[in-house]
């Protein structure tokens, strides 16, 4: 085969393309801090990157979703303590009633009171987190209870509002706000009592607005063994909030478990992200260094092979 002046050059300029190249990824490779810029670099370690790169998206959702579910928690937490607080005020407004030694007026006065309470206690029920009301169920985007008078209502619904904090693995983030009556008294009653269906809402018939509306009533009466009849049912709704207080506070116990344990890996998976994605600098910056020599070689090498070239042909 004769080796032509012609194909020197073409194989010199192949030479210096391929130079050229290598210094151009390399140079890449040291402005990004990336050692896999493309597929067709290293096909399976980008298929491993992207595979990380999910893991950790998925687990920053999960770390999301647990901040938003933790802050209905706490919400939750903090209306039903509030609760609390206002039957242990109303225990004590009815010790007081029931004793017999105040006048009709000084009952009735103590009945207004609790009427305040009721009021309250609608604003409890109406807490929001995040502009969203955590006692509605998915129907949060505006005020579940009102009152009517002497009636309550809910205008929520009763769907659990949950939380993906884990593979396939959903938890309820609310608490029920009421459940509908089924008339049996064992049947365990939602936060604030159960319901029955009138038209689009739902209107309370048992639970705390309806002890609280039966104490106003026996003072305002002067009737001194109702409201004493009435310290054991509120008594008894301050278990049942406390019973509720403690599944929200297991279920907050959990998600902060969970979330530590997302923390941990995602540190985990971050070391990998970085082991596959991040580029060695201090090799990328010699590999530099070496391939701008080669590349200015063949520069020289290729301008050597073009002016022998010209010589011949002018002689």
């Amino acid at each position: 085969m004769r080796v032509t002046h012609m194909l020197i050059a073409r194989r010199t300029q192949n030479y210096i393309q391929d130079a050229m190249q290598r210094l151009a990824r390399t140079q890449e490779q040291m402005s990004t801090g990336r050692k896999v810029l493309r597929l067709s670099d290293d096909p399976p370690a980008l298929s491993q990157l992207l595979n990380v790169r999910a893991a950790v998206e998925r687990n920053q959702q999960y770390m999301r979703n647990i901040t938003d579910g933790l802050s209905y928690l706490d919400g939750a937490d903090t209306a039903l303590g509030t609760t609390g607080e206002l039957l242990q005020k109303a225990i004590e407004y009815a010790i007081q009633g029931a004793n017999g030694t105040l006048e009709p007026d000084d009952m009735a006065a103590i009945g207004e009171q609790i009427d305040k309470m009721i009021d309250e206690l609608v604003d409890i029920a109406n807490t929001t987190v995040g502009g969203k009301y955590i006692f509605a169920g998915t129907k949060n985007d505006r005020p579940p209870f009102r009152r009517d008078g002497d009636n309550i209502f809910y205008q929520g619904n009763l769907e659990r509002v949950s939380r993906e904090i884990m593979d396939q693995a959903n938890y309820a983030i609310d608490v029920p706000a009421v459940i509908l009556d089924d008339g049996n008294p064992d049947t365990p009653g939602g936060v604030f009592g159960e319901a029955q269906v009138s038209g689009d809402e739902y209107e309370l018939t048992g639970g705390i607005f309806q002890v609280l509306l039966a104490l106003r009533n026996s003072l305002k009466a002067a009737d001194a063994s109702g409201v004493n009849d009435s310290i054991g049912a509120l008594n008894d709704q301050l278990d049942h909030i406390l019973r509720y207080r403690v599944q929200v506070g297991a279920r907050t116990s959990h998600f902060e478990s969970v979330r530590d344990q997302l923390q941990d890996q995602e540190l985990r998976l971050t070391q990998v992200l970085s082991s596959l994605e991040d580029a060695d600098v201090a090799r990328v910056a010699v590999d530099l260094s070496r391939q701008q020599l080669a590349y200015q070689a063949a520069l020289a090498a290729g301008a050597r092979i073009l002016e022998t070239s010209l010589l011949d042909y002018l002689r």
